[in-house]
Order: structure tokens, then sequence, then C-alpha cells
């Protein structure tokens, strides 16, 4: 049977108080006004209350108390319900699209086998769409399923957020909702302050992503496993290495034998290009709840060949020592501007060439996203969706915190040379069910 989602109301909601004339524009920072328009794409899964329950009654009141919730936390995050115009955001009050909509399935139909593409469809807007620039910056679509279950898919715009922002919205506004617990408050112009906008009279050099189409599938590593590769990729360099760098490296370990195969034994210098959040790194460190774009990256290559893991954990150690001593020193200084402009353009170059594999990784991991308990339990699961970006790979928190889901995106030819290396079915589970062992209901 095919999945059908069938939106059955939308409407805009509002801050449950107007925002104070002097706070109607909201100056963008320089890396908000860079950053490529597209959304963040997220997905809270629920499920049912119970057997015996009125389905439609608990719909409605779920619902009721999302819209209430949401108005009330729109006042502390006010930007949200504006929208944007060039390097600001008119705070104009304007609301955020709420979609209400229906799935022809039970939860357990999506959870059994979950395809990154169909999971889309629980989106209220594509990630690439143009809206992110200058419509709405925020989007909300609450799915409801036959069982009682729920879905709510957030996109939040890239151009005034990233993951740690949307992780602190969520949690806010699921605060607001049960009615207990600390209130996230958010921390407006950190990121303006540290990096000003700027009249950009050039354009900054982007990145190429492949044209093919591509499909995102997904691996989870436990604990466990996970512990096998810490062991596995310790030196005298990296005597401790961390779980994201050991997860990092083993799937770029993969996707390099994956490449050779594909060409016949022959194998090109490989690139990683690994997202950081700033709030950190800098001196001193940003609040964790600062709202904005404070991300950056650093790229690593192979070095002589060296394939294996613990030179590639070695790799990802020094990439992020190099850039949390200098770059970041550069970016806090005043060559601010041609030093973003001068990765921005190595970046954009490396990812035309055609005798490199240019691969991106993206860690969500340690934000807390499955803290987010509305008043019916914290989420079963949290997923992306929608349709997959050639190279490039996000890492998730399992929902114990301490195992890892990957979500892996390529082009189907690349993806059955990945599928078939040994390693990956050693330490990972390729594509398992969510109510899978690590999920403890």
């Amino acid at each position: 049977m095919e999945l059908r989602v069938e939106t059955f109301h939308t409407e805009a909601i509002k801050p449950s108080s107007p925002t104070p004339i002097n706070l109607k524009n909201f100056k963008l920072s320089l890396l908000d006004q860079i950053t490529p328009a597209t959304y963040i794409p997220l997905i809270f899964w629920y499920s049912a209350e119970g057997a015996a329950v009125d389905h439609i009654s608990v719909a409605k009141e779920r619902s009721r108390r999302l819209k209430k919730s949401l108005s009330e936390t729109l006042t502390r995050f006010y930007p949200f319900a504006g929208r944007i115009s060039n390097s600001v955001i008119e705070c104009n009050d304007k609301g955020v699209d709420y979609i209400e909509a229906t799935a022809n399935c039970p939860l357990q139909d999506i959870l059994k086998q979950p395809n990154c593409e169909e999971l889309g469809k629980f989106l209220p807007v594509q990630v690439e769409s143009s809206e992110a620039a200058t419509g709405r910056i925020l989007l909300v679509k609450v799915t409801f399923f036959q069982c009682g279950g729920m879905a709510i898919g957030v996109s939040l715009s890239h151009k005034i957020a990233d993951l740690s922002t949307l992780g602190n919205f969520m949690n806010s506004w699921a605060a607001t909702s049960r009615g207990s617990g600390p209130v996230v408050f958010p921390v407006f112009g950190c990121a303006a302050s540290f990096l000003p906008p700027t009249d950009l009279s050039f354009t900054m050099p982007s990145m190429e992503f492949k044209s093919q189409k591509a499909t995102m599938r997904r691996l989870v590593f436990d604990a466990s496993k996970i512990s096998m590769l810490k062991a596995r990729s310790a030196s005298a360099s990296v005597p401790q290495p961390t779980r994201v760098e050991v997860v990092s490296a083993f799937i770029w370990k993969c996707l390099i034998a994956a490449s050779t195969s594909h060409l016949g034994g022959f194998t090109k210098p490989s690139v990683l290009r690994q997202v950081v959040n700033l709030r950190n790194r800098l001196k001193p460190p940003l609040p964790q709840n600062s709202v904005g774009y404070l991300v950056s990256y650093f790229t690593v290559q192979t070095v002589d060949g060296e394939t294996e893991l613990q030179g590639l954990v070695k790799q990802l150690r020094n990439g992020i020592r190099e850039f949390s001593g200098n770059y970041v020193k550069k970016l806090q200084g005043s060559e601010a501007i041609s030093t973003i402009f001068e990765a921005a353009k190595e970046v954009g170059n490396l990812s035309k060439r055609e005798d490199i594999d240019f691969f991106n990784c993206l860690s969500w991991c340690r934000f807390d996203i499955y803290e987010a308990d509305f008043g019916w339990g914290k989420p079963i699961w949290a997923s992306i969706g929608g349709a997959g970006v050639p190279n490039i790979f996000v890492l998730m928190d399992t929902r114990d915190g301490e195992g890892i889901e990957a979500w892996v995106g390529l082009t189907e030819a690349e993806y059955a040379f990945f599928e078939r290396h040994e390693e990956i079915h050693a330490f990972a589970s390729v594509e398992p069910s969510v109510s899978g062992s690590y999920i403890h209901h």
C-alpha cells in the first residue's frame, strides 16, 4: 500500500504577545548571510498512549496544547515568526505555518523499515525549498496515525539557525507544553556580535554537490560496536578517540573502499569535510542557547594512500586541533571575512574536482533532541527525511544516547559497493527496524 500523508488543516501560529517595536528588526550575522538557503529537517516520532483510548479526542487535545504552547514559545523566539528580507529578519509576527495531516497507516509500518525519501512526507517543506531565503522561517507539520501515534516534522531555515538552535527551540516548546521543567530562553545577538553582517560585494564560493539522485540509507552502531571501533582506532597519537571520531572515520574508510571498488581498484585521494559547532570553540565560548548559524568546518585528506582506521582517526583529530587553534583565532580576528572566503573557495574547488572523492560529515550528536517531551512522553525516535544528497552522511544519537545512527547518502551504483564492504555488517546494523533492541519503550 502506498503511503499517503494528507493535510486537513493549515494555520499561521503567531506569538502570544506582540513583538515590541524595538525588536522589530533582527540582524543576521555574516555566517547567517552566507549559508545556503535550506531548511534543517527533523522529525520526532511519538507512540500512542494506549490501545483503548479514543484516538480522535486525544489527537484534538494534543493539537490544542501544541498550538497554544507554540504561540507562547514564539514570544521568546520571536524572529522565527518573522520573514527574512536581505540581511535582516523583519519580526512582524506573521507567524509560522502549522500543518495538520493524517497518515493512512499505523506508526509501526513506518518504523518497521524507514525509507528516508518516504519520511520526507512528514516534513512541512522540502529541504532545498527557496522559501528558506525569503519566506517562512519555521514550519511545523503534525501527522496523526491510525493507531494514535504521531509525528512532529519541523523545518527551520538555516539562515538563522543550526541544529543546536533547533534543539533548544524544540526543548523550550516541549517544556512549555508539558508545563514543567526548565524552559530554555534563547540568547540573541551573539552571532551578529561575533561576526557582524557585511555588505557582500562579492559572491561567496559555494560547494558543488553531484547532480545524480542519491538515496539515504541508515546504519546503526550500538554502544558495544562503538567500543570495539574505539579499541581498533586508538593509537599513541589518539589514545582515547571519541565515538563521533571513530564512527566518522569508519564510514569514511568504507566510502573510500567502495569508491575504489567502483573504479575497478583505483583509489582516488579522498577529502572529508567535517562540520563543527563553534559555540564552545570560541574564546570566550558562546552560550549553548545562542541563536544562529554558528557552525564552521574543517577538511582532512587521506595522506599517502593511508586508509586504515587509526590513520583516519589521527587525521580527524589533527583537523579539529588545527581548527580549534589557528582557524578560530583568525575568525575572531581582523581577517575573519578573508578567512571564511578562502576556506569556502578551497572547499568549493575541492568539491568540483573529478580526481578526488569529496565527502561531507554532519554530526548531530549530543544535541538533546530526545528530550522533546510535550506531555505524552519523549520521542521513541528522531530522524531526518527527504531526498538524499550524494556523498554526505549525518550522525545522530540513538535514543539511549550511547549508540549512533548514520544516514549515508550515495548514488545507487556507489551504495551497491558500499553495502558489500564486509566490515559494515560486522560493526553496524544496516537499515534495521526502529523497534529494534536499541530503543527501549
